[in-house]
């Protein structure tokens, strides 16, 4: 279920939809299986039940109310059951258009700990700009390209998760990712998709578990004194 609950933060391909519905619908009868069978063994265990300092009439008391309240609540999910069910009948009879995406994103670098330090203290003072400024130094133009498209750290979007923060400079085409908790922060270029562009599929970020970091782990081909080793993050 927690990692249900993490697939389902952010939803970008919605033919992802279904299934994520027949997980739940799975999750649930799974649900009302347990309630029902902690109900039961409630009752088969009553005459056992006291109370701390031994009352056994208390006990079977307590007993009795945690089975009814565990009945009371396989209802209820007897209840969302059914309704799931019926959102998954109807969310399987749709035939889901796809949208036309026209321009993808890159990764330039991503850098954490120690590496990210300076970087996260000029977002600290706001100055995302700067920060954006500070990161380019790492986008080595087609060498930087190709080394994404090999290695395939190419994104639908911008992989953020629901605890980054983002910021765009629409006039160099640069995004900014980053997380001052967890101490990392990564510059994505914007990559339009070209005509011969078809043997380096992009990611989907949407079918992206998202118990793993969006951002790629790799290490450039090309290193030089100005260029920080790339290090991975599992979120």
């Amino acid at each position: 279920m927690r990692h249900l609950a993490q697939a389902t933060i952010a939803l970008d391909d919605p033919a992802d939809l279904y299934p994520l519905i027949g997980e739940l619908l799975g999750s649930l009868r799974s649900l009302v299986q347990v309630t029902d069978q902690l109900a039961h063994a409630h009752m088969q265990h009553r005459g056992r039940a006291r109370t701390d300092d031994g009352d056994a009439s208390i006990g079977a008391q307590d007993a009795d109310g945690a089975a009814w309240a565990l009945v009371r609540a396989r209802e209820l999910l007897d209840a969302a059951e059914s309704a799931t069910d019926l959102a998954s009948q109807n969310s399987g009879h749709i035939a889901w258009m796809p949208t036309e995406r026209t321009e993808r994103w890159l990764n330039v670098v991503f850098l954490q700990g120690a590496d990210a330090v300076h970087t996260l203290d000029l977002l600290e003072r706001s100055e995302t700009q700067a920060a954006i400024r500070h990161l380019a130094r790492w986008d080595y133009g087609d060498e930087t390209t190709e080394s994404a498209l090999v290695n395939g750290y190419v994104y639908e979007g911008i992989p953020a998760s629901s605890t980054d923060r983002t910021a765009q400079d629409p006039t160099s085409g640069y995004a900014l990712i980053y997380n001052q908790t967890l101490g990392y922060v990564s510059l994505l270029r914007r990559f339009a998709r070209g005509p011969d562009d078809v043997d380096s599929p992009a990611i989907d970020i949407s079918a992206t578990p998202t118990h793993l970091s969006a951002v790629p782990t790799w290490i450039s081909p090309r290193r030089d004194s100005n260029r920080s080793v790339v290090r991975s993050v599992a979120l």
